[in-house]
């Protein structure tokens, strides 16, 4: 075969690949953009809530330790755009567990405003402490008048999810026994003004915990960290020579006080611990795992309902609020690097297209040069 025949087959490939790839590419535009289909509308009726879950909830908490790390994710799998207020349902099986026995601390995306710190988490306004013989914490903030601000409206695009730290600790007082954390929204279509929201509770996917005695910190032991290595001195002298007492300084130098010197050890050894666990900027420890706990999953074994208290608001100041966050957000990942996979299609597409329109132009000047 020629060389010129291969390269009109290469380029004629080049050619069809990108085709290929421009009509998946504009098939895709097309179903995201055109008429929902039977399947979409039946998918949009039959799955009209958010889908809450907690991840990584340890399973043992002590009381009076430091707090311990978990992660709230709301995950937008419907074809509707929402809003929605975050809360969490602390409930031990006695039903004896109340708002101050826990401290709760949540922190946003450091995407959205004021994310990326950890903020105290309130009593859920209208009732959120004894509903249900539980404890029900709201992830944002409360108004002077107790009423939920505008700012802790979140926005969550349909596809979209939304990940919140949150961290806990039981004061030495809580009561002992099994307990569990159930993820809680209340939310509403983010396109629909007559919408004035909803509570949604999945106890199903909630973690179960046990709450254990004061004690379980672990006591940091002494590590002796050396910061010298002593030189021994030989003596050759066949009479005995006076030793200078050595008087240790703030420093940790020797000062002699009489006769000729002898060489100093010096290094000192320090018995201070080191503790692996660190105050974070709020003031609150995250603890290591204790001694004799366990961070495997645990099942709820006793009922959740959903929340049986007066709703927040969901003002239309609070959407528009929302949504700019939400834009925001969204712009502020696009400039690290964020995006999807339908942009680089289209790039890998368009590279496939020109680089086989380049083949068939230089195959077609070469050809005409050879008949001229």
């Amino acid at each position: 075969m020629s060389i010129r025949r291969s390269l009109a087959l290469a380029g004629a490939a080049a050619l069809a690949s990108s085709l290929v790839l421009a009509g998946a590419q504009g098939a895709m535009a097309v179903g995201t953009t055109g008429s929902p289909s039977a399947a979409a509308t039946a998918e949009k009726a039959g799955h009209q809530s958010l889908d809450l879950s907690v991840r990584g909830v340890p399973g043992t908490f002590f009381a009076g330790d430091d707090a311990r790390e978990f992660t709230y994710r709301i995950d937008n799998s419907t074809k509707t755009d929402f809003v929605a207020y975050p809360l969490l349902k602390f409930k031990n099986k006695a039903g004896s567990l109340k708002a101050k026995d826990l401290k709760l601390e949540y922190q946003l995306p450091a995407s959205l405003p004021g994310g990326g710190t950890w903020k105290p988490a309130a009593i859920a306004p209208g009732g959120g402490d004894g509903d249900d013989s539980a404890v029900l914490m709201f992830l944002g903030g409360i108004t002077d008048s107790g009423d939920a601000a505008d700012g802790a409206l979140l926005y969550i695009a349909q596809g979209k999810s939304i990940d919140i730290k949150v961290r806990a600790a039981f004061t030495k007082d809580a009561p002992l026994g099994k307990a569990g954390v159930v993820p809680v929204v209340f939310s509403a279509d983010a396109n629909d003004a007559n919408d004035n929201g909803h509570f949604s509770c999945d106890g199903i996917k909630g973690a179960g915990f046990t709450i254990k005695a004061g004690g379980g910190k672990p006591s940091p032991t002494p590590t002796p960290t050396k910061t010298g290595t002593p030189t021994p001195t030989a003596s050759h002298s066949s009479t005995a020579s006076p030793t200078a007492t050595a008087t240790s300084t703030a420093t940790g130098t020797s000062t002699p006080t009489t006769g000729p010197t002898t060489p100093a050890p010096t290094g000192t050894a320090s018995g201070t611990a080191s503790p692996s666990a660190s105050p974070s900027a709020s003031g609150t420890t995250e603890a290591p795992a204790p001694s004799g706990s366990t961070d495997a999953p645990q099942p709820i074994d006793f009922p959740v309902q959903p929340p049986n208290v007066t709703p927040p608001k969901i003002t239309p100041g609070g959407v528009s609020k929302a949504k700019t966050d939400a834009a925001t957000a969204d712009k502020s990942l696009a400039q690290t690097g964020g995006g999807d996979d339908t942009t680089g299609i289209a790039i890998a597409g368009g590279a496939v297209l020109a680089a086989g329109v380049g083949t068939l132009v230089v195959l077609r000047r070469r050809k005409a040069g050879q008949q001229g």
